[in-house]
């Protein structure tokens, strides 16, 4: 009788120490998801990556035809999350910079097939994002989509939202931009701006040379919506403005010059529009 309660006592005990030990490990679980980012844990729930200091050139993200990059020329705690295959049509993002003295994140699609725009037909790009209020981003901030093409190498942007009052006119473009046109497409005008960096501005083939900009700005800024991307293409080149015969890229960025800030996407998705 001794023995079998021995055993019952070792068992009722063991029990309640097994569980007492789930109780302990589900609370701590509970408190590290407490403490843990909320943006991390988003990213977490979806397979997504956090980036930090330089990409060094384009990287692909797993699952999906989008590459991303981030740089910045100094600050502390920048970064870009990418939310993962599954949220936000593949391409959302987080981007977030501290004292950076120009921060540039974009998610999207990387060419260099030696192929011009032509070839990629009415590629377009629906979005949605918040982001940090006016003055958080210095005083040159470009929200939009953003590539470049090489034969020529040409820089380009369209321009959908920044971070400051105003509109975005050529003196805060700089390079001695001068506007070439305007037109009307996805339920507003766009000008159409030519400039050129100056030689050592860098640049994806890591020369010294001067190389062209072409800007098309938005003159009503908006968060959410579809950019027509290759209408833009077909603007520019009534306007007098050659894409390079091989394009480089179209991706969603971030622009930061200074400041600190925030942006968050809920949708980016890239596509080929009837």
């Amino acid at each position: 009788m001794k023995i079998k309660l021995f055993f019952r006592s070792f068992s009722f005990l063991t029990v309640i120490f097994l569980l007492s030990g789930c109780f302990t490990s589900k609370s701590n679980d509970e408190q590290d998801e407490r403490n843990t980012d909320p943006f991390l844990r988003k990213m977490q729930r979806n397979n997504g990556e956090a980036f930090s200091g330089n990409s060094r050139g384009p990287r692909r993200l797993h699952g999906t035809p989008y590459s991303y990059e981030i740089w910045s020329q100094s600050g502390q705690d920048n970064r870009l999350i990418w939310y993962g295959p599954n949220y936000g049509g593949g391409a959302a993002f987080r981007a977030e910079w501290t004292n950076a003295h120009v921060f540039l994140g974009r998610v999207g699609l990387h060419w260099n097939e030696n192929k011009p725009f032509s070839h990629y037909g009415n590629v377009s790009c629906d979005f949605a994002f918040t982001r940090s209020e006016n003055g958080t981003a210095g005083g040159t901030s470009n929200i939009g989509i953003y590539g470049w093409s090489r034969n020529p190498m040409i820089e380009w942007y369209i321009v959908e939202d920044w971070f400051s009052s105003g509109v975005i006119t050529p003196s805060r473009i700089g390079g001695g931009a001068r506007k070439v046109g305007e037109f009307t497409v996805d339920g507003a005008v766009y000008f159409i701006y030519h400039a050129t960096r100056p030689a050592g501005a860098g640049n994806i083939n890591g020369t010294n040379e001067p190389f062209p900009q072409f800007f098309s700005v938005r003159q009503t800024t908006r968060q959410s919506g579809t950019i027509s991307i290759a209408e833009h293409f077909k603007e520019w080149e009534k306007a007098g403005l050659q894409l390079g015969t091989n394009m480089y890229e179209a991706k969603f960025l971030v622009e930061a010059g200074r400041g600190t800030g925030w942006f968050d996407a809920s949708y980016i998705s890239f596509y080929q529009k009837d």
